[in-house]
């Protein structure tokens, strides 16, 4: 995630979000939440102390609607004097105080009325009608924001200070950093406007979904507690998820070792250490329930890092809070399970519950995935045992949130095919792997990729993908900025025909990458003694062979960084494609056994990028120049490119403007006989991300800061023999103003 200054705050509020909130709808919510902070922060003690007006004040959706949340009511608090005043002797207590005070109070004063009403007036806990109600009692100091998930995803894109407490205490933090941009607000109006700009950063800027996620209806454009979900299609979902003693911890202390960079058996040895009960067979297990399971860290160059919901983890002051989403969303049987226990409250006993998922695919042979769910549910706190009814199972508070989040079709969409096979995992019982049937939301194609903003025409992707298909293997190269990478990725998707991030690995190559690091060699096993633990490519080969009727991918960047023949070893023969198949069958240079032979299947594909400006490589080996065809990617700024910059809300004479220049820049270096077109400056350098978020000004802002930070310092390396013609370059790039 990016960060925003409050220069880019400042052009955000003044342009897109003035667009925003005049809008017929956003007009008509900016003004019932003025008018409820005008009637809450003016009325006396005696109108407070009127049921009436209680009834208005926790229930009145001017701030913010509930979603599912409007069964909570608290209708016999309406006539609770003292409660009333405890609330009203609030009002105003904020002033003068700093933020991180006026976090502590409002936190306190959360808790406090949240036990006051919990459970004498209500069985469930009225989080959100509580939140709603302070956003109308300090109008300065508390946002829209209903949740943990969207204040913290907010807080982190403003850079804005943690604050001691729970997710209410962030919410001074939060109004304090957009004051510090916007100035502070001179009229309830305008206090109300910035803490609508949160709920809009939360929309434009933050709230992403997972990869290939179904896209879900929105139900309402105002604030809401509905929880954020993104729901992977059924043939995406993680088919098992098994539970280990102290899992969360486990967890969070695997994100937190990721922070800088930590090498897979770095990685293996932490969770060794922090799981004695597992085995160095078992452990990487960990690995992938945190990376395709609960999306929390991720692969680059070599090494796992997290992801911005892995960031999250770190920060969240109740790490479950955090799984909760990627467990309902990515994981088959969490949804059903809440479905089913929503329809049959306190009548379910756990081993019943585990029955009824196995019994949404009749070929499991155990009751295991589905106590594993069941597990978890509890774990997070989505369901928990009833003691009145014998131990069985009820939803939580947030359990029926998220089961009234889920599509009111989900249980006829998201259903497993009958076919699975068992893989039993070395040190574990044996865990399903499921094969589902098609996603309801249509396969990945050349489509696909043409509507996420590829510049390439259809023919030459589908060419492409045919050629992959084809012979196995495929680089794409090209100068910088091109979208290699980017692309390479997406025609392994559409081979795939999904978004199914457990099918497409990717990696990068570097100078000191190994055959051991790569395909198989000795590591130490966190006891002193060394191991034979393998690499990336053997753990794609044994993925794909597992399942051969199913393409798999593995995506290698900077091919040419490493030297392949030494890194790939005896297998650089066997990913040809007609060396494909048991038939050819190899020894490896560190075998697990005598007979051990090892070949590369027929549904692994293999894509590599490769940076024809990079002065540091050698040519490439010809062996793999013969073993993989070869696509030539180059600086794309004709219409295609200029349609979707102007999409984005860049003027269109700005746009023919930077393609002019980014053109003339390229027809330089090409005719420069010490670079050649290889050297050419790529589109993705001067490409926009987001949607019509900047006015003109902040347009030339943004690619000014491009051509100073990106281009600028990569012409000054192609011309380091002559400094001044890359500051001529340089400057002939600028836009004025």
């Amino acid at each position: 995630m990016h960060h925003l200054s409050s220069t880019d705050l400042r052009d955000l509020y003044e342009g897109p979000f003035a667009s925003y909130r005049d809008e017929d709808w956003a007009r008509d919510w900016r003004r019932n939440y003025a008018e409820q902070v005008h009637r809450v922060c003016e009325a006396d003690r005696a109108a407070w102390h009127v049921p009436e007006f209680q009834r208005m004040l926790w229930d009145a959706s001017d701030v913010a609607g509930i979603g599912p949340g409007h069964s909570v009511t608290v209708v016999g608090a309406y006539q609770d004097i003292q409660l009333a005043d405890l609330l009203f002797d609030a009002r105003g207590s904020l002033d003068s105080l700093g933020v991180e005070d006026r976090g502590k109070r409002l936190q306190a004063l959360f808790d406090n009325v949240l036990a006051w009403v919990h459970p004498r007036y209500t069985p469930r806990r009225p989080k959100a009608r509580l939140v709603r109600l302070l956003a109308a009692m300090f109008p300065n100091d508390m946002s829209c924001l209903m949740d943990a998930g969207r204040v913290f995803g907010v807080q982190r894109l403003l850079s804005a200070l943690r604050l001691p407490g729970g997710y209410v205490a962030q919410h001074p933090s939060l109004r304090e950093r957009v004051r510090e941009a916007l100035g502070p607000a001179a009229t309830v109006e305008e206090a109300v406007d910035q803490s609508i700009f949160c709920w809009f950063l939360w929309q434009t800027q933050v709230e992403r979904a997972d990869e290939g996620a179904v896209a879900l209806p929105k139900t309402q454009q105002e604030a809401s507690a509905i929880p954020p979900l993104s729901l992977l299609p059924a043939n995406a979902q993680r088919r098992a998820l098994s539970t280990v003693r102290d899992n969360v911890n486990l967890l969070v202390t695997m994100v937190r070792e990721a922070e800088l960079g930590i090498a897979r058996e770095d990685l293996v040895d932490v969770i060794l250490t922090e799981a004695p009960q597992l085995n160095a067979s078992s452990a990487p297990n960990m690995i992938s329930q945190a990376m395709g399971g609960l999306g929390l860290i991720r692969l680059e160059d070599g090494s796992y890092r997290p992801t911005e919901r892995g960031l999250e983890l770190l920060i969240a002051s109740e790490p479950v809070q955090v799984l909760r989403a990627p467990l309902v969303g990515r994981v088959f049987g969490m949804a059903h399970l809440l479905l089913m226990v929503r329809s049959e409250p306190s009548m379910l006993r756990p081993n019943d519950a585990a029955k009824r998922l196995q019994d949404l695919v009749p070929t499991w042979t155990s009751l295991q995935p589905g106590s594993h769910i069941v597990a978890w549910a509890r774990l997070v706190g989505l369901v928990q045992l009833d003691p009145a009814a014998g131990g069985r199972l009820v939803l939580t508070d947030d359990g029926e949130d998220y089961a009234a989040a889920l599509p009111a079709e989900f249980e006829q969409l998201w259903r497993i095919a009958p076919e699975i096979e068992v893989e039993a995992a070395p040190g574990e019982e044996p865990a399903p792997v499921l094969k589902p049937e098609p996603a309801p939301a249509g396969p990945y194609d050349v489509q696909s990729i043409l509507n996420e903003g590829c510049f390439l025409d259809r023919d030459r992707l589908e060419a492409a993908v045919a050629l992959l298909r084809r012979r196995k293997n495929l680089i794409l190269q090209g100068p910088p900025g091109t979208g290699k990478t980017w692309l390479a990725k997406r025609l392994g998707y559409a081979l795939i025909g999904a978004m199914d991030a457990e099918r497409l690995v990717a990696m990068q190559f570097q100078p000191s990458l190994s055959y051991e690091d790569f395909v198989r060699g000795w590591r130490p096993d966190g006891r002193g003694g060394l191991r034979l633990a393998d690499g990336a490519f053997l753990e794609a080969v044994q993925a794909a062979a597992a399942e051969p009727k199913r393409p798999f991918v593995l995506v290698i960047e900077e091919i040419n960084r490493g030297n392949p023949a030494q890194i790939l070893g005896e297998l650089l023969t066997l990913v040809e494609a007609t060396k494909r198949g048991p038939e050819e069958a190899l020894r490896l240079a560190y075998p697990r056994s005598l007979d051990e032979r090892v070949f590369v299947p027929e549904n692994l594909y293999i894509v590599g990028t490769m940076n024809l400006a990079d002065r540091s490589l050698a040519l490439v080996d010809l062996a793999l120049r013969r073993r993989f065809a070869f696509v030539t990617l180059g600086p794309e700024l004709g219409s295609a490119w200029q349609g979707w910059c102007t999409g984005r809300g860049m003027p269109q004479a700005l746009v023919a403007e930077i393609a002019a220049r980014m053109e003339a820049l390229n027809t330089a270096i090409t005719e420069d006989r010490s670079l050649g077109a290889q050297f050419q400056v790529g589109h993705s350098f001067v490409t926009p991300v987001t949607d019509g978020m900047l006015s003109e000004d902040g347009w030339r802002r943004w690619y000014n800061e491009t051509i100073e930070t990106e281009i600028g310092p990569l012409l000054a390396e192609y011309w380091f023999d002559d400094a001044g013609k890359a500051r001529e370059r340089t400057a002939a790039l600028r836009l004025e103003g």
